[in-house]
């Protein structure tokens, strides 16, 4: 049964088509805006007119909290991921063992909730529909659910997020809390959660410094531990002349008040990966896994540098999700490319129509016969020839750019040969569909026609698969993880994090993978008021953990 629009108050969207012309075009724009805007007017300065406020969730003697990140793309992953949020009581089992874990109260959203653009039609069908429809309402306390901005939701300046996030409504059962894109809750037995807003780099801004501040010094105590939440990996830089960064924070707030970061929470990458302190308990915990598109961990290291209290701190890789052989094996979808962006392909296929006019070759019989030769002299003889070189120049250029993951020398060589196979491919496809047409014998305006088709046709196919050999290529090489990824719109191997506070003070996480999640489903408008409105066709979809819990002692 397909889920009718109108009886659920929103779209059920597919996964984003991450490689589709007007997607991009309509990302790239907002992503230049957001850039220019966050420069000269951040809004975070806007948010500090409101009183300074932490919640102080401490005096219970234990305490559940559920982590989901990079998750509202498309509705079979994102209501999967908010259906097993939402269960209150989930047992996990794994390695043999079964643990009975129970449903957050407090919700942690760790960045990126909409995908690809923050309208508010997406945050609605994307994100604030499914949650609703995951758990509607609560027969007892409602959860509480803080959120951290990502980049995707900084591309219209949090507009949309702080209506969301900072007004303290409801999303189904989930109450928001918060009043600014930061927070910090206070948890049970000397444990906190700070959430930081590090917008596109890693500067922390004048009014988040001083609200942590204020915080250190009037709260914190000696012995404290600090759950840190990040919505990316920052890797330094940033457009601020400043070194108020991460470890900036810890060397002179957290650590002058005694108290200590032991676990780094972080998304933007859609995987799950553990890393762990070489000489201490401290964990760096990266699960992006709540809806968006699958990221490789094939290409992983096995050690990372972090910035510490006093100087970077090297962390192992000590478990990841999904296994790296899991990861290798769907590289080989990318040569399903021109299946899963049909508009890519078509934009590459009137491209090189166009292509053809610019080089007369629907003038006469010249589309006739074609060679290397022929195609030199057309493009000399083209009255566009000089706009046409520079376009190859402008090629060039776009393909160094996009071999962004490879360093000096090997991005150039990358970006010349991508270049000159999408080159190779067009001379290619303008030589085949001329023997094509005469070997039908054509003539006339049907030779030309055909022509044009076929070059639409086998030029959008052969341009897109030449895109897909590429990115194969580069991503056995070690790099383009995220274009090669990306484009597949993988909606499996999902993953969250459910964490306890116990008695004992100690934390313990549960790291929850799903292997498969749900693709057939029915509404259920019968239901009790606090049950889900929409039910899978078939099995529940199954959760089980990634590794064994990790326990981080008080």
């Amino acid at each position: 049964m397909s889920l009718d629009p109108s009886e659920l108050g929103f779209v059920p969207r597919p996964m984003v088509r991450w490689l589709d012309p007007h997607q991009l075009l309509d990302t790239a724009i907002r992503v230049l805006l957001s850039g220019l805007l966050g420069t000269y007017a951040d809004p975070r300065q806007l948010q500090a007119l409101s009183a300074i406020e932490t919640h102080d969730r401490s005096e219970a003697p234990e305490l559940w909290l559920d982590y989901v990140a990079d998750l509202g793309d498309g509705w079979n992953s994102t209501y999967t991921v908010a259906r097993l949020l939402a269960s209150e009581q989930l047992e996990l089992g794994g390695d043999g063992e079964a643990f009975a874990t129970e449903r957050g109260r407090i919700l942690v959203m760790g960045g990126d909730q909409v995908y690809p653009v923050p309208k508010r039609t997406e945050y609605e069908n994307r994100l604030l529909g499914p949650y609703r429809a995951a758990l509607p309402c609560t027969d007892g306390d409602a959860p509480e659910l803080f959120a951290i901005p990502g980049s995707h939701d900084w591309y219209d300046g949090l507009i949309n997020f702080e209506e969301i996030f900072c007004r303290r409504r409801r999303i189904g059962a989930w109450q928001t809390q918060q009043s600014r894109s930061y927070f910090a809750v206070g948890l049970p037995h000397g444990w906190w959660l700070w959430g930081i807003d590090i917008q596109f780099g890693p500067y922390i801004d004048d009014e988040q410094w001083k609200y942590f501040s204020d915080l250190a010094t009037s709260q914190l105590e000696r012995g404290d531990r600090i759950i840190l939440c990040l919505s990316k990996e920052v890797k330094g830089g940033g457009d601020v002349y400043s070194d108020r960064d991460l470890g900036y924070l810890e060397r002179r707030l957290i650590r002058p008040a005694g108290a200590r970061v032991m676990l780094y929470l972080k998304s933007g990458r859609h995987h799950y990966v553990r890393h762990e302190e070489d000489d201490g308990p401290r964990q760096h915990i990266t699960a992006g896994g709540g809806g968006a598109f699958l990221h490789p961990t094939h290409q992983l290291p096995d050690r990372i540098q972090l910035p510490g209290e006093e100087h970077d701190v090297t962390y192992r890789r000590a478990a990841s999700y999904p296994s790296a052989e899991t990861s290798k094996g769907l590289r080989k979808r990318v040569w399903f490319l021109p299946l899963y962006n049909v508009p890519l392909a078509a934009l590459i296929g009137l491209a090189q129509v166009l292509l053809a006019f610019n080089l007369g070759l629907h003038l006469r019989d010249r589309h006739e016969s074609l060679g290397l030769t022929s195609l030199r002299q057309a493009l000399w003889e083209s009255p566009t020839a000089f706009l046409l070189i520079v376009l190859m120049v402008v090629l060039l250029a776009a393909m160094v750019r996009f071999a962004h993951d490879a360093p000096g020398l090997t991005r150039w060589l990358l970006g010349l040969v991508h270049s000159s196979l999408q080159l190779a491919t067009l001379a290619g496809v303008l030589i085949a569909s001329s023997r094509l047409v005469s070997t039908l014998g054509l003539g006339g305006a049907t030779s030309l026609i055909t022509f044009l088709a076929l070059v639409a046709l086998i030029g959008g196919v052969g341009g897109t698969v030449g895109m897909s050999g590429y990115l194969w290529v580069t991503n056995c090489l070690g790099f383009q993880g995220n274009e090669a990824y990306a484009p597949l719109h993988h909606m499996d191997l999902k993953n969250f994090l459910r964490l306890h506070i116990g008695t004992d003070g100690a934390l313990t996480v549960f790291p929850v993978g799903v292997d498969r999640v749900g693709r057939k489903w029915h509404a259920s408008p019968d239901a009790p008021a606090h049950a889900p409105w929409v039910d899978p066709t078939g099995p529940e979809p199954e959760a089980a953990l990634i590794e064994s819990p990790v326990r981080i002692d008080r």
